[in-house]
């Protein structure tokens, strides 16, 4: 006679295995993948921004917005290149340990990169855009007069601050997401790598 309880454990656990270094290599793969996707769109999006505050740079007569636009361009090149120092390189030790711990590492220094993002991709914004508001608020004030010159401003910054926001979130969520693939792969990885950060 065997044990119902145990009979039904056996049943529920059956894919409650290790996984598999092809599989592991799989996930690895598509997380590098995922990361190249991402980044691209990045790098795509932040030379589209600079060509435009290069631009509106060149075609504003007033030195304020000029030196904004400058500013706004140095901070996104900057972002650029966090973005670059971030990404998963190929690793020549990488053969030399196992599978596991390969992905762990990759998961880790992403779960680390979007945990960050406030200090590597919202900083390096933030000047620049603070000063655009400021000059662009500066010349439409010559024009329409401090009132709706600052009624314009709060609702800039409003929309600018709820899209930083959004983004903030995003990344901490994801960040929250890929903790949880470190616990899934081994149940004390995530809290020793959370307590080395």
């Amino acid at each position: 006679m065997s044990d119902p309880i145990v009979t039904l454990w056996t049943a529920q656990h059956t894919d409650a295995r290790a996984p598999s270094p092809a599989e592991l290599t799989e996930r690895a793969r598509v997380l590098r993948r995922r990361v190249w996707r991402r980044d691209a769109t990045e790098y795509a999006a932040g030379a589209l921004a600079a060509g435009v505050f290069g631009w509106m740079g060149l075609a504003s007569p007033d030195w304020g917005v000029r030196i904004a636009c400058l500013v706004q361009i140095v901070g996104l090149l900057l972002v650029m290149r966090n973005l670059w120092t971030r990404r998963p390189v190929d690793d020549p030790t990488a053969l030399d340990r196992d599978a596991l711990s390969h992905l762990r590492a990759l998961l880790t220094a992403q779960r680390d990169a979007l945990a960050s993002v406030g200090r590597w991709y919202i900083g390096p914004m933030l000047p620049g855009m603070i000063l655009f508001l400021a000059a662009v608020s500066r010349v439409t004030a010559t024009n329409t007069g401090w009132g709706p010159a600052l009624i314009v401003a709060a609702l800039a910054a409003a929309i600018a601050s709820g899209v930083l926001y959004g983004v903030l979130r995003l990344n901490r969520h994801a960040a929250r997401t890929l903790d949880a693939q470190l616990a899934a792969l081994d149940p004390g990885s995530s809290d020793a790598d959370q307590s080395q950060a």
